[in-house]
């Protein structure tokens, strides 16, 4: 369907298709369903990371991914439409709007996120530690599916997290010279490859997501039964 023809079933539209937006809604919406049906928090050796530790201190990764920049610009540009982006007026936002930069009371609470980044990072040793778990859990060392699943997950909200555009600001984004040599060395090549995984931190961001999701489905199906774990080494 063109934008035209949404425009005329819909003239009143608040929000442009965005697979973005009804992506996130409906992995939510599967995500909730499964953690209401099926209630899982630990079967055959594997931590669903909805428990660990994240439902214990829930509000702050949250707010964590909430806050992100890569969410925070979909949904301020798709969703609110506002603030405007450019002068294009296809954009939808009245001209009646006015913009009051980030002394609004949203973007106080979004500004908050470089704080729950460190919540975030502290949470990150969890997730290992859930991988060796589904190693060791039985005695002898075993390697599953499900371990790859959880390392996975691990490793990409690990990128997600040290990708953060807080992040960045905390190991460079202070320094006013790189070429001087107080600034440089170590700590600029530092900058330099974590500025190659900002550049990716969007793609991050959903793609870690749908990570977390696909674990936790991924637990609940081979605990209603579901043959598709299998092992890869043990000894």
């Amino acid at each position: 369907m063109s934008k035209l023809d949404w425009k005329v079933l819909f003239p009143y539209e608040l929000v442009e298709p965005n697979w973005r937006f009804y992506s996130f809604i409906a992995i939510l919406a599967v995500g909730f369903w499964a953690l209401m049906a099926f209630p899982v928090a630990q079967f055959a050796g594997y931590i669903d990371p909805f428990y660990s530790p994240t439902v214990l201190i829930v509000p702050l990764p949250g707010a964590f991914r909430l806050t992100c920049y890569a969410y925070r610009k979909d949904y301020h540009r798709h969703l609110f439409k506002h603030p405007l982006g450019c002068a294009n007026p296809d954009r939808g936002d009245s001209a009646k709007r006015r913009y009051t930069g980030e002394r609004s009371a949203v973007f106080q609470l979004e500004n908050l996120h470089r704080y729950f980044l460190y919540a975030g990072i502290a949470i990150l040793p969890f997730f290992y530690y859930d991988f060796f778990h589904s190693l060791v859990y039985s005695g002898p060392f075993i390697l599953r599916i499900g371990s790859l699943v959880l390392l996975a997950n691990a490793l990409l909200l690990t990128a997600w997290t040290l990708s953060c555009h807080a992040f960045r600001h905390v190991i460079g984004g202070n320094v006013d010279c790189y070429s001087c040599v107080a600034a440089g060395g170590v700590r600029k090549q530092v900058y330099d490859r974590q500025s190659w995984l900002n550049a990716h931190h969007e793609a991050l961001a959903w793609v870690s997501l749908l990570a977390i999701i696909f674990t936790d489905l991924y637990i609940r199906a081979i605990a209603a039964g579901i043959p598709m774990d299998f092992t890869l080494l043990r000894f």
